[in-house]
């Protein structure tokens, strides 16, 4: 019988995705949203995927919980300098500990891509638990082009 650190160690848990296929991940690579997010309250688990693309900004959040459930995201505070200070602060205050992601949407134009920037995702690396807030300020949208626009 393995020691229970070690078997944590090597614990996985299995995904199955309509989108990316069968495999699995690790178990430390699982991120929590006990409260869910807005519109899909029963998706609580998610595994952040690597990018494809090296340096690319775009990742993809996949759902255990919902098969069919997947989102591209991005790291906002990359993208928009300056974001990072009207996101509020996690409830034990490590700052450090605290990531943002924005779920992006990808229309057939790709140079039409938004990002969410009204209702991001917060992550705490530390404890791999997240919740979806809403920023309610009136200076984000839930459109936010990631392109400049032509005119």
């Amino acid at each position: 019988m393995a020691e229970p650190a070690r078997q944590a160690l090597t614990d996985t848990i299995p995904l199955h995705s309509e989108r990316f296929g069968d495999f699995e991940v690790p178990a430390d690579r699982v991120l929590n949203f006990p409260e869910g997010l807005i519109g899909f309250r029963e998706a609580r688990r998610f595994v952040l995927l690597e990018p494809t693309r090296p340096g690319s900004p775009f990742r993809c959040l996949v759902s255990l919980d919902v098969v069919e459930l997947s989102f591209v995201v991005c790291d906002p505070i990359a993208l928009w300098p300056g974001y990072a200070a009207d996101l509020p602060p996690p409830a034990d205050g490590s700052v450090g500990d605290l990531a943002a992601l924005a779920i992006v949407t990808v229309p057939q134009n790709a140079n039409d891509m938004t990002a969410n920037l009204m209702a991001p995702l917060l992550l705490d690396s530390r404890t791999r638990t997240g919740r979806q807030t809403v920023l309610d300020t009136g200076r984000y949208s839930t459109r936010h082009h990631l392109l400049p626009r032509s005119e």
